[in-house]
Formats: structure tokens, C-alpha cells, sequence
């Protein structure tokens, strides 16, 4: 892979160091030139970034965890490309990985074990709750901020990265200590499977190494199927039964979920914070070292000590089991307040007053103003035990989507358009003339396209109604059949009005004899001219004899009549003139008219047709 310190991604991301590395990509500190923040780049290594299969994976999962949006989860900016680099672009941690933290400190103790466990439940139970499995939980993936805030990182990722591992060489290097059975055997993983993972990381944080060892990745996968985990040491036996259920080998065995397993987190953390059920350490007492009444070694205890001993590990044994009895089983009932409409740290703190655990289970986008609770678990003044927690649900405010360019779509393109990528379209769209974008395509939007506006935002569109209408000429259509009339009509940008019929002698049927507007009068483009046309039964037949004279020269010569009556003008008689000779010609014609003679194509005379 080429070095890239010092290049600008995009035109605005700076790589600024390398951070780091593992068998899917290279991580990188950069600076976002344009939000002015520092982030994190990871940048895939060169065998995925050139899987068309791995890729196309790779984005679907991306996209999906880019929904998740919480305290404990490292938020997941943006998928991107330029040229032969595929990277995810995500939010900076200042802070080390888990596993750096139990490498410099060994292992935790119980309370800080679980303090770490619950944010990491947080963190899953947000992610399973929008339908992402980690798949690859374990220490490298769990960061801790310098004031001990969890961020787990890379959800959903290991999805694709696992098929590729597979096809690749059949192994998931680097995980084989967190794998749950099923994962294991090549089966289908689910919730199931980040619970057992988790009481892996668990189970390293109180002994310092994971359950399982091996010489070969093959080894500890087996084991993760086969052996039961070794019994842990000095770890309190309700918190060891946490870690035994969540690492059960069938999945029906295992907590149903994480929330399951945080509710037993949350009942041992409570305990260890109450200051009647505080811890005592008393040493173990050797009775060979033991001081009698004499005050020298070796001699025999006065049995009055040893009753005295007796009463105290009662006391403190009816004592314990009072405070958790009294705890479990006592504690009152509170009425659960409305936080509905509280910003996130005043609903908490609202709650805390009340004695219960406020919790944000999730954030959504709503029209509610960003960090505005909008939905609550158990719901306002519902009875419930003191110290239960409240999920709550918190506005992330209006997502900003970026609007889709429609001009020049027809109408129908632009408001599914729009619709689909989260915005309303105004019904009623308006109209303007444009000089080239067609009738029915949008011209305008009132949106910019490009723009990055609030989801649901109401969109205008104007739509074209074509070219600007002009004043045109009407044609002369009287004379014309209807069909003739209609073409003359559209060639001129005008429409066909009324059409009405009436008896005529003087018009053949189907012949337009009125036009409303005249002939020759000016009218808008797309303006209707209303016609007449006629029903019949037209003019009369009618036929005359012509005497055509000799020609004075005494030469043959060339005749030609021309009729113009009911049917319009055409030739109705052709044939030669001897030299010397009259001529007679027989024709025929409709109505009222008027004839001509044509000698060698020179008119001879006119006479009119009665």
C-alpha cells in the first residue's frame, strides 16, 4: 500500500499519521478540513480493497452501522473512495484499546470489571436493537477515553471482513479467542454470539487472558466448542455465574439477550455500591498462630474467643442477607416521572431524583430539537420497584438529506424523486411557460438540488406548460374536407373546436363550410377554431357543351379546360385541335363554377357556369 501521509482525501480529509494496523486495513489520524475536527480513516488493505464481492459487502454493512448513534459506540461518518483506496471514515478516540489497558494494568477487579462490561452492553444492546451484530467483539475493539468512557468500534464490519477471511484462507486470525461456538463450526451467528463473545472479554478482564489457549487457531476454536472454561479464582461466585451463563456453549443456554445480561451486571454493581453490603476482609485465622488468654504462641484458645468469632461471621452472614433481602424484596415503589420533552441530562437527572436509572436505549431522528427525549420506558406514572432503569429514547434532530436535482424530469419522475429520498412534494405544483424544457417537466425547484436540507421538508415544484404561446395566422379552411382542415390546424399550432354539422347543397359531405375565427384573422398559439361542416347532399351534377373555335393560323394546336366549382379547380378536358376544324368538348361540373380554355397552355377565353 502506498504512502499517503500528508495526502487530502476527498479535498478534505489530511492524513495526518498512521496509527496503526490489522489484517483488514490500515488506521489513520486525519484532519477534516472542513468541520475543522480531527478523525479516524481506515483505509483497506489492498487484498480487500480488490474483492468486488468483499466491497459490495463491505458498503451494505458500513451503511448500516453508519445508523447507530450512542455514547458507547464509535460513530461510523462516512464510506469513501478515490481511486484505488476504499476507506471508512470515523469518529477520532483519544485513548488505548482494552486490550493495551489490560496488558498495562493485569487484571481488573470485580467492580472495575463490571463498570466496563455494562458500558460495553450499552453499546451492544444499541447496535442489536437496530438490527447490527458485532460479530467480532473482543479487547482490540473496546476503547477506553481517559475518563473511563467505553467506545466499542468497528460493528457490523467483521461481517464482511469474516467472508473474506474465509475465502481467503479458511481462518479469522486475531479472533479465534473471542469466537463463539457457532462461529466456530461455520454456522449463522446472531445476538447469541456477541453475548458469548463479551463473556470472553469479561472473563480476560478478571484473570487477565482469555479462557481458551492454544499452539494453532485450529486448537482454541476446538475448545471453544468442546471444553468448559476453567473455573475462575477470586472472583465473587455471583459475578462467576454471570460469566459461566454467558459463555454456555449453546446459544438456547446463554442470556436471551444483553439486556438480560446487563440486568445481572447492574443488580452486582448496585450491591458493591451499597455501604451497608460493602465488602469485609477478615483474615484467615491459624490456630497454631493464635494468642490465648496468656499471650504465647501455641497455647489453647479460650472458648469464649471462639464464640466470639462464631457471632461476628453470623452477624455479618444475617446482616448480608438482610441488606440484599431488603434490597431485592423491600425496596418501595416510586411513580415513574414524565421526561418526555426534557433534554437527555435533565431527564437523567430528573430521574435520579426520582430513584430510578435513567438509560438511553437509542437515538432517532424526529422533529423534536437534537437531544430532546421523545419516548420512554416504562411510560410516565407507571408503578415501578426503585432503582429500575428507564430506556429512554432520544431526538438526534431532523436528519439532513441531500435534495436530488429533478429539474427536467417530467412531474411524475420528480415526485417519486424526491419522496423517495425523504422529502414531501407540494400537491399543487405551478405552471410557467419555458422556451425549451417540455410541457409536463419540472423547470424549478424550490429546494436546490445539492443541497443538504431536513428530512421531510416540503419540496414546490414548477413544471413547464411548453414554449410561450404566439400569435399565428388562422388558415383558410372552408372548401376542406374535415381531415384536411384538422392537419392545416395542428401545422399552424392550433387546436380543433367545436365541430357542428349541417345540411348543404352547396358543400360536399364531410366539407368544411364556416370557420370561426375567419380565414386570415390572427389568433394565439394553442387557440381552437370552431367548424361547420357539411352534411349534404352537396351541389348538383351538371354537364355543358363547349365550342372550342379553329385557331386562325389553320395549324393543330393543343386544348385544356379548366373547372373550378363545388369540387375545387381541376383539368376536365385534354385533346389535340385539327388545323381548320371546330372543336366540341363535353364536361362536367358541380354547383355554380367557371371554366377556362387553354390553346398551346394560352388561355382563350373564361365563361361561367350557371
Amino acid at each position: 500500500m502506498e504512502d499517503i501521509i500528508g495526502k487530502v482525501l476527498e479535498g478534505r480529509y489530511r492524513i495526518v499519521e498512521l496509527l496503526g494496523g490489522g489484517g483488514m486495513a490500515r488506521v489513520y489520524k486525519a484532519k477534516d478540513l472542513l468541520l475543522d475536527r480531527i478523525v479516524t480513516i481506515k483505509v483497506l488493505r489492498d487484498e480487500y480493497a480488490k474483492d468486488a464481492e468483499f466491497l459490495a459487502g463491505f458498503r451494505r454493512e458500513a451503511q448500516a452501522v453508519a445508523r447507530l448513534s450512542h455514547p458507547n459506540v464509535v460513530s461510523l461518518f462516512d464510506v469513501g473512495r478515490e481511486g484505488d483506496l476504499h476507506y471508512l471514515i470515523m469518529e477520532y478516540v483519544e485513548g488505548k484499546s482494552l486490550k493495551e489497558f489490560l496488558k498495562e494494568r493485569g487484571p481488573l477487579t470485580p467492580q472495575e470489571a463490571v463498570k466496563i462490561a455494562l458500558q460495553i452492553c450499552d453499546a451492544l444492546e444499541h447496535a442489536h436493537v437496530n438490527g447490527i451484530i458485532h460479530r467480532d467483539v473482543k479487547p482490540h475493539n473496546i476503547l477506553i477515553t481517559a475518563d473511563g468512557r467505553v467506545k466499542v468500534t468497528d460493528f457490523g464490519i467483521a461481517q464482511a471482513v469474516n467472508e473474506g477471511s474465509m475465502a481467503q484462507g479458511g481462518t479469522l486470525l486475531g479472533s479465534v479467542h473471542y469466537l463463539a461456538p457457532e462461529q466456530a463450526q461455520g454456522r449463522s451467528s446472531g445476538v447469541a454470539a456477541d453475548i458469548y463473545s463479551l463473556g470472553v472479554v469479561l472473563y480476560e478482564m478478571l484473570v487477565g487472558f482469555p479462557p481458551f489457549q492454544g499452539k494453532t487457531p485450529l486448537e482454541v476454536a476446538i475448545k471453544h466448542i468442546q471444553d468448559p472454561p476453567p473455573p475462575l479464582k477470586d472472583v465473587p461466585p455471583a459475578l462467576e455465574r454471570v460469566v459461566i451463563r454467558a459463555l454456555e456453549k449453546d446459544p438456547e443456554r446463554r442470556y436471551p439477550s444483553v439486556a438480560a445480561l446487563r440486568r445481572d451486571l447492574q443488580a452486582l454493581d448496585r450491591v458493591w455500591e451499597d455501604e451497608s453490603y460493602a465488602t469485609r476482609v477478615i483474615s484467615p485465622i491459624n490456630p497454631t498462630e493464635a494468642v490465648g488468654e496468656t499471650g504465647r504462641k501455641g497455647k489453647r484458645r479460650s472458648p469464649w474467643l471462639w464464640l466470639g468469632l462464631t457471632l461476628l461471621f453470623l452477624a455479618l452472614a444475617i446482616g448480608g442477607l438482610w441488606t440484599g433481602f431488603r434490597y431485592y424484596w423491600l425496596v418501595g415503589e416510586v411513580e415513574v416521572p414524565k421526561v418526555i420533552g426534557l433534554k437527555e441530562e435533565a431527564a437523567l437527572r430528573r430521574l435520579e431524583e426520582a430513584g430510578l436509572r435513567g438509560q438511553v436505549g437509542k437515538y432517532i431522528y424526529s422533529e423534536a430539537p437534537e437531544g430532546e427525549v421523545v419516548d420512554q420506558t416504562p411510560s410516565p406514572r407507571e408503578k415501578v420497584k426503585r432503582g429500575r432503569s428507564v430506556i429512554l429514547t432520544v431526538s438526534k434532530g431532523t436528519r439532513m438529506v441531500v435534495v436530488p436535482r429533478v429539474i427536467g424530469l417530467s412531474e411524475r419522475e420528480a415526485r417519486a424523486t424526491l419522496e423517495n429520498a425523504g422529502f414531501k412534494v407540494a400537491a399543487d405544483s405551478l405552471k410557467a411557460y419555458h422556451p425549451t424544457i417540455p410541457e409536463g417537466s419540472v423547470v424549478e425547484q424550490s429546494l436546490p438540488g445539492g443541497s443538504r436540507q431536513p428530512e421531510g421538508t416540503v419540496v414546490r415544484l414548477v413544471v413547464s406548460k411548453g414554449p410561450e404561446p404566439q400569435m399565428v395566422s388562422v388558415p383558410k379552411l372552408v372548401g376542406l374536407t374535415l381531415g384536411q382542415a384538422q392537419q392545416q390546424l395542428a401545422a399552424a399550432s392550433l387546436e380543433v373546436g367545436n365541430i357542428s354539422y349541417k345540411r348543404s347543397e352547396e358543400y360536399f359531405p364531410d366539407t368544411v363550410m364556416e370557420q370561426d375565427p375567419p380565414g386570415g384573422s390572427s389568433l394565439l398559439q394553442g387557440s381552437k377554431v370552431n367548424l361547420v361542416v357539411s352534411q349534404g347532399p352537396g351541389p348538383a351534377r351538371k354537364e355543358a357543351v363547349i365550342t372550342v373555335p379553329p385557331a386562325p393560323d389553320d395549324k393543330p394546336h393543343d386544348i385544356r379546360i379548366i373547372v373550378e366549382d363545388a369540387k375545387g379547380t381541376r383539368e376536365v378536358f385534354r385533346d389535340k385541335q385539327e388545323k381548320g376544324k371546330q372543336l366540341l368538348a363535353r364536361i362536367t361540373y358541380y354547383g355554380k363554377g367557371k371554366l377556362q380554355v387553354f390553346r398551346d397552355g394560352e388561355r382563350i377565353y373564361v365563361q361561367d357556369l350557371p
